[in-house]
C-alpha cells in the first residue's frame, strides 16, 4: 500500500506541474500579445514568450530531476549491496545461479530455435520485411494451403500493384554430372526475375536475365547454391562453365550466398528457369504441360510488397485478381493467403514440428519452475538468518516496501547473472544438437539476437519475481521486538512458505519424471507391438533411376520387365510398391461413398502395390480376394478393416464402392489392419493396383521375401541387368523398420533429459530444506537429547517436519502426471496412461532422492552435542 501511495503522490505532482505548464503557456500568450500592443515586433514578443516557456520547460526538468536522480541512487545502492553480500556467500551463489542459468539457458536455446525457425523471416533476403509468400487455402479445408496454376500465377503478377513483382518456384530433382548413377540433388524452376525479386546478393556470378526465361526459347542457364559449388565442385571457377543437368549442357551462371538454401531449407540445391521445364521434363506429361495448365496446383509463389501496400492490401488484390481468373475458367472462388518467408509459416507450415517446441518449453518451463522454487528456498532460509538486520531496519523507520525492494534486487542480481550464463549456453548449444542430428549445416538463423536478447531479459524478471516475491514479503511479515530479542520471526503459519516451495518442487519433478517415464515404456511397448505382418526374411530393394531418362509410360514397362526378371531369381513372394511399410511417405486422398457430396470427402491413406504384396508381409485377406494381374487399369481396390467399420459397420465391404477423385473404385478384398503408415494407431486404408503412373520423382521399390542368402544378391544383379543404369540398393525390411523405431527415441530422451535435471534440482532444494531445518532446531534438538531422547527419535523429528511437504508434492504430482499423460497419449503406443511400473519407479525415484538428501542433515542431527546446543544462540 505504501508503494502504492507513493506512486500516486508522484502521478497527482506531476498531474500538478502539466497543469502548471499549460497555465504558464497560456500566460505567456497573453503576455506576448501585450507585448505586441505595448509595441514590440510580433518576432520580439514571440522570442520573449519562448525565453518563458524555456524557463518554465526547465522548471519542469529540475522537478523531475529531484524525483528521479535519488530514486536512481537508492536503486544503484540496492544493486552494490546485493553484489557484496551475494559475493560474501560464494556457494549460496553458486548453486542458484548454476539453477536458475541452466533452466534459463536451455529455455533460451529452445526459444532460439523457435525463432529462427517461426519468427524470423528466410535468411538471405534483401529487406524480407517487404518479402511474402501467396498462397491459396486447400478445397479441402482443415488449415491447408496450396499453390497456383502457372497461368493463374502470371494473371496475377500481370494485374498485381501492390507488390512489385511475384515468382514462381517447384521443387523437381536433376541428374547432376557430379551425381552417383542414380542419385539426384534437389532443384528448383523459378521464374527469370527470381534473385532480383527476393534481394538475394548473389556470392559469384549473376541471377537469371528476364531474357532467359521465354517460353519460345528458354536459356540453358544454372545458378548452384553455395553448399553444392563448395562440396561437389570444389570451390572452383565454375562461373561461366559448363554442367551437365538430366544429361543436357547448362551453363553456370551464378553462386548464391552462404545464407541462402531456398523455401524449403535445403542446402545444396540447383536453380533452373521455369520456362525450360517442358523440354526439361519432356517424358513427363504433367510437368511438361505445367506451364499451360490452370489446374489448383503446381507452382508457389512469392512476392515483394510495394513500398506504400500493407499485406491486407495486397491480399484483398490478389483475392479479385484470382476470383476474376478462376471465374474465366469456370472454377469457384478460393481464399488468397498471405503469409511471411519463415521457415515453419504459411505452405511451410508443419504442425507437428510446433507440436513438438510447444511440448518441449512446457518440459523447460517446469524445469524452470523447479530452479524458482529451489532458489526460493534458499532465499527464504538467507533472509530468515538476517532477522536481526530486518529487524533494525525495522526499528529505525525502515518501510517493508524498501525492505522488500532491497531483497528483490539480490533476487535481480541472481537472475541477471544467470540469464548471462543462459544466452552464453544458446550461443552454441541450439546449432550444436542440432547440426549433430540433421548432420548437415542448419537451414535458418539460429543466432541469438536482439529479440533473444529481450526474452532472456523477460526470463530474468519473472524468475526474479518468482523466487524472490515470495521469500521478501514471507520474512518482513514479523514482530520487530521478537527480530530484536533473538533474531528470529515470531511470524506462524500452518503452510509455512518453505513447505509449499518444497512441496512445488516435488510436484513439477514427478511431472517431468511419470512423463518421461511413460514415454520410455511407451518406446518398449512400440518395439513389442503386434505390426501385423511379420518383418523376417522380407528384402527392400530401392532403385533409383536418371529421372530424365523415363517417364510415366516407360516406368509402368519397367515394373514389368524387372516382374518378369526376378521371377527366376528364386523368390518365395515379390511386389512392387509405392512405399514400404512404416516409411516417411505417406500418400494420402480424398473419399467419399457414391451418395455423399464433396463437403463429406474424408483424407484417406491408399497404397499402390502390384500383386505379391500381402504374400510378401505375410498380411492375410479376410474377405474376398487379392489384386490379380488382369487387375492392371481397373478401377478396384482392396481395403484394410479400419476403412471398413467406418464406412460399412457390421457388413462385409467386398462388392461395395467409393469414390476416390473422379472414379469409383469396386471393393474386391478385405485385408487385416496393420500398422502400415505409423506406430500411433491403425487408420483407415486402402491398397490400388499399381498400373500407369508409377513414376512420381521416385522408382517404386521392389520387396520380397526369401530365405536363400543368394537370392538377395541375385535381386539387385537382375535389376543392374535390366537397367544399368540403376543404382540398386537391397537390404532388410527388419533393419529400415528399427531405424523407424530409433526415431522414436528423441522424445524420452529429452524427457528423460529434464526429469534428469529436475530430479537433481529438487534433490538438492529437499537437502537446503532440511539442512536449514537442523541449523534452526539446534537448540530445540539439544534440548530433547539432554533429557533423553535417542538419535532415532531426532532423526524422525527432522524427517517429520517435511514429510507434509514431500506427501503433498506426491499428490499434485500425480495428478499433474495423469493429466500429462492424456496430452501425451499419441506417443504411447497403446500403452495405459496409468501404466504401474512407470509411475511405481517415479515414486521409487522420488523416495531415493529423498532418502540421499536428508541423509547428512539427519545424520548431523542425530551427532548434535547437547551442552552445544544449548549454548548455540
Amino acid at each position: 500500500m505504501r508503494v502504492l501511495r507513493r506512486l500516486w503522490a508522484m502521478l497527482r505532482v506531476r498531474r500538478m506541474e502539466a497543469d502548471l505548464a499549460e497555465e504558464l503557456q497560456f500566460h505567456h500568450a497573453m503576455k506576448e500579445q501585450e507585448l505586441q500592443r505595448a509595441g514590440l515586433s510580433a518576432d520580439q514578443a514571440r522570442l520573449a514568450a519562448r525565453a518563458a516557456l524555456g524557463n518554465v520547460t526547465r522548471s519542469r526538468e529540475d522537478a523531475r530531476a529531484v524525483w528521479l536522480r535519488p530514486w536512481l541512487e537508492s536503486v544503484w545502492q540496492d544493486a552494490v549491496y546485493a553484489i557484496r553480500s551475494l559475493r560474501r556467500q560464494p556457494g549460496f551463489t553458486l548453486v542458484a545461479v548454476v539453477a536458475l542459468g541452466v533452466s534459463i539457458g536451455l529455455n533460451s536455446s529452445l526459444f532460439t530455435v523457435f525463432a529462427g525457425l517461426a519468427l524470423r523471416p528466410m535468411a538471405g533476403l534483401g529487406d524480407p520485411a517487404r518479402v511474402v509468400s501467396v498462397s491459396a487455402e486447400s478445397a479441402l479445408g482443415r488449415g491447408g494451403v496450396i499453390g497456383f496454376s502457372y497461368p493463374e500465377f502470371r494473371f496475377l503478377a500481370d494485374g498485381a500493384r501492390t507488390v512489385d513483382d511475384l515468382v514462381a518456384h517447384r521443387a523437381i530433382s536433376v541428374s547432376l554430372e557430379s551425381d552417383r548413377v542414380g542419385r539426384t540433388t534437389p532443384a528448383y524452376v523459378v521464374s527469370g526475375n527470381y534473385f532480383d525479386v527476393l534481394g538475394i546478393r548473389m556470392a559469384h556470378g549473376r541471377g537469371f536475365l528476364a531474357s532467359e526465361d521465354r517460353r519460345e526459347s528458354p536459356s540453358r542457364v544454372a545458378v548452384l547454391s553455395y553448399q553444392i559449388w563448395r562440396t561437389r565442385f570444389g570451390g572452383e571457377a565454375i562461373v561461366g562453365r559448363q554442367i551437365r543437368i538430366d544429361g543436357i549442357p547448362h551453363t553456370v551462371v551464378g553462386i548464391t550466398p552462404p545464407e541462402f538454401s531456398g523455401p524449403e531449407g535445403t542446402p545444396n540445391r540447383v536453380w533452373l528457369p521455369i520456362a525450360s521445364l517442358p523440354s526439361l521434363r519432356a517424358n513427363d506429361p504433367f510437368l511438361a504441360s505445367l506451364l499451360d495448365r490452370w489446374q489448383d496446383c503446381c507452382v508457389n509463389v512469392t512476392g515483394r510488397l510495394a513500398d506504400d501496400a500493407t499485406r491486407s492490401e495486397a491480399r484483398a488484390e490478389l483475392q479479385v485478381l484470382s476470383e476474376r481468373f478462376r471465374a474465366s475458367v469456370g472454377q469457384d472462388r478460393r481464399n488468397v493467403l498471405i503469409g511471411g518467408t519463415q521457415f515453419l509459416s504459411g505452405r511451410n507450415a508443419k504442425p507437428a514440428a510446433l507440436a513438438v517446441i510447444g511440448v518441449l518449453f512446457i518440459g523447460i518451463t517446469l524445469l524452470l519452475l523447479i530452479a524458482c522454487a529451489n532458489v526460493g528456498n534458499l532465499l527464504l532460509a538467507r533472509a530468515a538468518a538476517r532477522m536481526a538486520e530486518i529487524g533494525v531496519r525495522l526499528s529505525i523507520g525502515a518501510s517493508r516496501s524498501r525492505i522488500v525492494r532491497q531483497l528483490l534486487t539480490e533476487g535481480l542480481v541472481l537472475a541477471s547473472v544467470a540469464a548471462a550464463a543462459g544466452l552464453a549456453l544458446a550461443t552454441w548449444l541450439p546449432s550444436l544438437v542440432l547440426e549433430r542430428m540433421a548432420k548437415q549445416p542448419v537451414p535458418f538463423d539460429i543466432a541469438p539476437d536482439g529479440l533473444v536478447l529481450g526474452y532472456a531479459v523477460a526470463l530474468a524478471v519473472l524468475t526474479c519475481v518468482a523466487c524472490a516475491l515470495a521469500p521478501a514479503l514471507h520474512v518482513t511479515r514479523v514482530d520487530v521486538a521478537s527480530a530484536l530479542k533473538d533474531g528470529t520471526p515470531a511470524l506462524r503459519s500452518r503452510f509455512p512458505l518453505r513447505t509449499i516451495l518444497l512441496a512445488t518442487q516435488v510436484a513439477v519433478t514427478v511431472v517431468l519424471l511419470t512423463s518421461a517415464g511413460l514415454l520410455l515404456r511407451g518406446v518398449a511397448q512400440a518395439r513389442e507391438l503386434d505390426l501385423g505382418f511379420n518383418v523376417e526374411g522380407i528384402g527392400v530393394a530401392t532403385i533409383e533411376l536418371p529421372a530424365f531418362a523415363y517417364d510415366n509410360a516407360r516406368a509402368a514397362a519397367l515394373v514389368n520387365d524387372l516382374r518378369t526378371a526376378v521371377r527366376n531369381a528364386g523368390l518365395q513372394s515379390f511386389a512392387f510398391v509405392s512405399h514400404e511399410p512404416l516409411a516417411d511417405l505417406h500418400l494420402q486422398t480424398g473419399v467419399r461413398l457414391a451418395g455423399q457430396s464433396q463437403d463429406q470427402t474424408r483424407i484417406v491413406n491408399f497404397i499402390n502395390v502390384t500383386p505379391g504384396y500381402f504374400s510378401v508381409l505375410g498380411l492375410p485377406i479376410v474377405a474376398g480376394r487379392d489384386f490379380q494381374e488382369n487387375d492392371y487399369g481397373r478401377p478396384v481396390a482392396i481395403v484394410n478393416e479400419t476403412l471398413a467399420r467406418q464406412y460399412w459397420p457390421g457388413q462385409n465391404p467386398v462388392g461395395q464402392t467409393f469414390v476416390n477423385g473422379r472414379e469409383s473404385l469396386e471393393i474386391v478384398g478385405l485385408a487385416r489392419d496393420a500398422y502400415m503408415n505409423g506406430l500411433n494407431g491403425i487408420e483407415p486404408l486402402f491398397f490400388k493396383p499399381m498400373g500407369g503412373g508409377v513414376l512420381s520423382e521416385l522408382f517404386p521399390p521392389l520387396m520380397f521375401r526369401a530365405t536363400q542368402p543368394a537370392a538377395w544378391t541375385s535381386v539387385a544383379t537382375l535389376i543392374s541387368n535390366v537397367e544399368p543404369r540403376a543404382r540398386v540398393d537391397v537390404g532388410p525390411l527388419q533393419d529400415r523398420v528399427e531405424n523407424r523405431l530409433s526415431q522414436l527415441n528423441f522424445a524420452p530422451l529429452a524427457a528423460s533429459i529434464l526429469g534428469v535435471l529436475g530430479l537433481t534440482l529438487a534433490t538438492i532444494g529437499m537437502f537446503g530444506v532440511f539442512a536449514y531445518m537442523v541449523r534452526q532446531r539446534t537448540r530445540e534438538i539439544g534440548i530433547r537429547m539432554a533429557l533423553g531422547a535417542p538419535p532415532l527419535a531426532v532423526v524422525r523429528l527432522v524427517l517429520s517436519g517435511n514429510s507434509r511437504a514431500l506427501t503433498v508434492g506426491l499428490a499434485a504430482g500425480l495428478a499433474g502426471a495423469l493429466a500429462a499423460s492424456q496430452v501425451l497419449r499419441r506417443s504411447l503406443y497403446g500403452l495405459s496412461p496409468l501404466d504401474p511400473i512407470a509411475y511405481g519407479g517415479v515414486a521409487l525415484l522420488l523416495a531415493a532422492a529423498a532418502a540421499a538428501a536428508t541423509y547428512l542433515p539427519a545424520r548431523r542431527a542425530a551427532r548434535v552435542d547437547p551442552v552445544l546446543a544449548l549454548r548455540h544462540e
